[in-house]
């Protein structure tokens, strides 16, 4: 809901917020006014102007059900024009208590605004946004949804957008800190990459700044996965499917069922009537909120999930499988085969997650009132529908994999505001290039390949199996390859030429061999000793017309089949690679894309999606949100905080343990990921990826605090068990924060949320996880725009750490059963050397050292057990607040 207040004073405003707002009920007017009221106070007191409070646009606000917190989500305006990032969120408990309130409005606006009439016409700001952009000219540009410019208009799409072009006037800050008039436009590109989000200067049609509602992979984690890919020749066990054969059991599904996270992690299921009746009362399949299905593919008020070989990113029809009247989605899954075998499997299985994630995420505070994923929102109050809708994720399945050059190894989501439908596009996922040396038995077996980013791929035209044939060029060093023809041209014909690194191009080396009539080149390297592997890049005008695939080994493996072509033996070799993977078939890579849409929405509101920038540079948590429900939605019973979790391995081909997309795996032993707020801002860890890495980790080790003290429930729509009530704080936080968080903003909104679903008593868990990770009390988080002047603290609350009764669960002994070493931490704080004992269960000291409690609190202490006898000890530390002891076992 929008709304203008005209203010003079703050009297005024008050009176405004209820005479201005006619759509709000009376029970809803008392907690916006209340917001209004110390919104305007708080920004008084910090020297903002009655002016420059004269008249705040409410974007959004609802009460939400489960806490009976008001949330109201407001942007600063001038003379009736809405300033671009002065936004606030202002929280009102049920009592008409002001429980949380941020903003960041800009003080002194009327001398810092330069024009108050745009020369440029919206139409014309639509076209200067496109040249800015790089976007062809909007075509037959026509008005379809009326406005006055500071309320924003509607445009068709131009034949230049995905989507419809909303235009708004509004200021914009510039980096001498006027504000410049600017025309508001959002694009979304036909290709779909991105979905811009940009403001022109309304005098000029110069672009001031842009905004991407697509988060996506950046090329150099593409590049890693390459990299990775290459050395990687182990065999993939894949579960069987379930089910062989089409059943006739209505509205069944046949798919990877809730917790499985991949092929790799369990076997498909038969799921039958999913859909949760609390938040899709009709079934997936409805759009008009009348019982029945209104469609019989994969179709419905939360997703349209369809196939995007093509590249099209529209639904259409054909282009999802069709359930029938009693809609049966049970297709066939041929687990190595090429992704477009799968397609109606694939589809229906994006179908369901994204379904699943919609009703579970709505039963934990991802409701339609906080501006969810819906055609229809089927709640109402006092008779009027909830605000929004028109909005299903549109989630494209195999997408673009049939063009020319086909976007792999990637995936993203595009969420603009309520009201605009969000794009969740999966990709496929290059095959592992897989080089098995065949004979002789002296050195066969599997070799380590990085594959050419030249010529054809194996993928295309492998298998290929050969003799490989060291080349000969006439020169000094005759492997090089670079002089033509060669002398040995005839045995290369035919067969795999070997080559050395040197002296010429690689392009010229493969297209040499190619001329000779090789049908495959392997070039090993020539630095000594290297066990490093390239990946051939192509060096024009010599790269043009190369055809046949090339393949980089390293040193050592080089030599040691040279040794064995000299010594007069055949060495025969077979190349080729695995069918690629398809992302529609990782659960938890779906997940993560869905959750960015969540972040999106709930962080400032479901109208302002510009408040989590996916910048390298910042603090940027979304990414660490997505692994975070990745990780939880494919959490199953029996399963333990210690044990690693890779993000992405199936995608990526690895096995279930493998190390996944991420620069650590996921686990709560710190001898494993030991990663703290002090990475932020090193080296690696500057990139949005590995930034929310950190925050995700304190995530995870909070979800199984809370798992060890409340339980794990395997019901992921209940409120109880440990699990279900960390997902509401984690989503509860979200709405608590302020528009461009900081970890340590996500924290206390984290701690906040807490006090309002539970009191406040878990707040001790919540403070030892952060703490634990370098987000402790003592921590400073700086701009959350810098990752470079954050200091991490590990110390927790006085009102936690000078309790003299310690609880072990304050104390980390890992491993435990420990073998050779056992680490132990804590976050305790104490004035003094912390003393760490090792005792025999008769009080024996066995081990004993003393060490500063900062060491204790960032990488703790190895006590050395390798000599000492099988059984149960005790670690004691003595702190100055205390003593804490914990039973650790030695087995050898």
């Amino acid at each position: 809901m929008k709304s203008t207040f005209t203010m003079p004073g703050s009297r005024a405003l008050l009176l405004a917020a209820m005479l201005a707002v006619p759509g709000l009920a009376a029970a809803q007017q008392a907690p916006v006014t209340q917001a209004l009221s110390a919104l305007t106070s708080k920004a008084v007191r910090q020297g903002l102007s009655e002016q420059d409070m004269a008249s705040p646009a409410i974007t959004s606000q609802y009460t939400d059900a489960s806490t009976g917190l008001t949330h109201v989500y407001l942007r600063q305006r001038h003379q009736g024009i809405e300033i671009h990032g002065a936004v606030a969120n202002v929280h009102v408990a049920s009592n008409g208590r002001v429980v949380v309130l941020h903003h960041n409005f800009v003080s002194g606006v009327a001398a810092k605004v330069r024009s108050t009439t745009p020369s440029l016409t919206p139409a014309q700001a639509v076209a200067a946004a496109a040249r800015a952009l790089n976007m062809p000219t909007p075509r037959s540009l026509s008005v379809e949804q009326e406005g006055r410019p500071a309320e924003g208009m509607v445009f068709n799409d131009g034949g230049i957008s995905l989507d419809k072009i909303p235009v708004k006037l509004m200021y914009q800050m510039k980096a001498n800190g006027e504000l410049a008039l600017a025309w508001d436009v959002t694009l979304a590109p036909l290709d779909a990459m991105h979905h811009w989000n940009v403001r022109v200067d309304a005098q000029s049609g110069l672009l001031l700044d842009k905004f991407d509602y697509t988060v996506s992979e950046p090329v150099s984690f593409a590049e890693m996965t390459q990299q990775a890919l290459a050395s990687r020749g182990w065999q993939q066990v894949l579960a069987t499917p379930a089910t062989a054969n089409r059943v006739n059991v209505p509205n069944s599904y046949n798919v990877l069922p809730l917790s499985i996270e991949s092929p790799s992690h369990g076997a498909r299921q038969l799921v039958v009537d999913p859909a949760d009746v609390a938040v899709s009362p009709f079934g997936w399949h409805d759009v008009n909120g009348i019982a029945g299905a209104d469609s019989t593919n994969t179709k419905g008020n939360n997703v349209y999930a369809y196939l995007d070989r093509n590249g099209v990113n529209a639904f259409r029809k054909g282009a999802s499988p069709d359930g029938g009247p009693t809609q049966i989605f049970d297709f066939a899954f041929a687990a190595s085969a090429q992704p477009e075998i799968n397609k109606d499997a694939a589809v229906t299985n994006l179908f369901y997650w994204n379904n699943v994630m919609h009703d579970v995420m709505a039963s934990k505070g991802f409701t339609e009132a906080a501006g969810n994923f819906q055609v229809k929102n089927y709640t109402t109050t006092n008779g009027t529908a909830t605000p929004g809708g028109n909005d299903p994720v549109r989630a494209e399945a195999q997408d673009g994999a049939s063009l020319a050059t086909p976007n792999l190894n990637n995936a993203n989501m595009s969420t603009p505001a309520d009201g605009s439908p969000p794009r969740m596009q999966m990709y496929e996922w290059s095959g592992v290039t897989s080089v098995n040396v065949t004979a002789p038995a002296s050195v066969a077996g599997p070799l380590s390949a990085q594959e050419s980013a030249q010529g054809r791929s194996l993928a295309v035209v492998g298998p290929i199996t050969g003799t490989l044939v060291p080349v000969n060029d006439g020169s000094a060093q005759p492997m090089r390859g670079c002089n033509v023809p060669f002398v040995n041209a005839a045995a290369v014909n035919g067969n795999i030429a070997f080559i050395r690194r040197g002296k010429c191009n690689f392009s010229a080396k493969i297209k040499n061999a190619q001329d000779a009539g090789a049908r495959l080149v392997v070039v090993m390297d020539s630095i000594v000793g290297s066990t490093a592997l390239v990946t051939m890049a192509g060096t024009a005008p010599d790269s043009i017309g190369i055809r046949i695939p090339s393949l980089f080994i390293n040193y050592v493996d080089g030599t040691r089949l040279l040794a064995a072509i000299t010594a007069g033996q055949t060495v025969t070799l077979t190349a080729g690679t695995t069918a690629r993977r398809d992302g529609d078939f990782d659960n938890g890579i779906i997940s993560h894309e869905y959750g960015h849409g969540i972040s999106t929405r709930l962080t400032g509101g479901r109208l302002n999606s510009g408040c989590l920038p996916n910048t390298s540079g910042y603090e940027t948590m979304g990414e660490g949100w997505s692994d975070f429900f990745g990780l939880w939605m494919t959490t199953k019973p029996g399963d333990v905080g210690t044990t690693p979790r890779g993000i992405g391995t199936y995608a990526v081909s690895e096995p279930v343990a493998g190390a996944g997309i991420r620069t650590q795996p996921y686990t709560t032993n710190m001898q494993i990921s030991d990663l703290t707020y002090d990475n932020l801002g090193t080296p690696g860890y500057t990139e949005t990826h590995s930034v929310g890495e950190i925050w995700c980790t304190a995530l995870w080790d909070m979800n199984w605090a809370m798992i060890a003290r409340h339980g794990y429930n395997a019901n992921f729509k209940a409120l109880t068990g440990g699990n279900n009530m960390t997902l509401r704080l984690v989503l509860e936080g979200m709405k608590l924060q302020p528009c461009t968080p900081g970890m340590l903003d996500g924290r206390n909104a984290i701690l906040k949320a807490d006090s309002m679903l539970y009191g406040g008593s878990n707040s001790d868990i919540i403070w030892r996880a952060f703490a634990r990770r370098g987000m402790g009390f003592d921590a400073i988080q700086g701009l959350a725009t810098s990752v470079t002047d954050n200091f991490a603290g590990f110390a927790l609350p006085t009102t936690l750490s000078t309790s003299k009764q310690l609880n072990e669960q304050m104390l980390e002994v890992y491993p435990n059963p420990a073998r050779d070493q056992v680490l132990v931490r804590t976050q305790v704080s104490s004035k003094s050397a912390v003393s760490v004992e090792l005792l025999t269960m008769m009080g024996q000291v066995v081990r004993t050292m003393s060490v500063p409690a900062s060491t204790m609190q960032q990488a703790g202490v190895k006590l050395n057990t390798a000599e000492l006898a099988n059984g149960v000890y005790v670690v004691r530390l003595t702190t100055s607040e205390g003593t804490i002891t914990k039973k650790v076992a030695v087995q050898h």
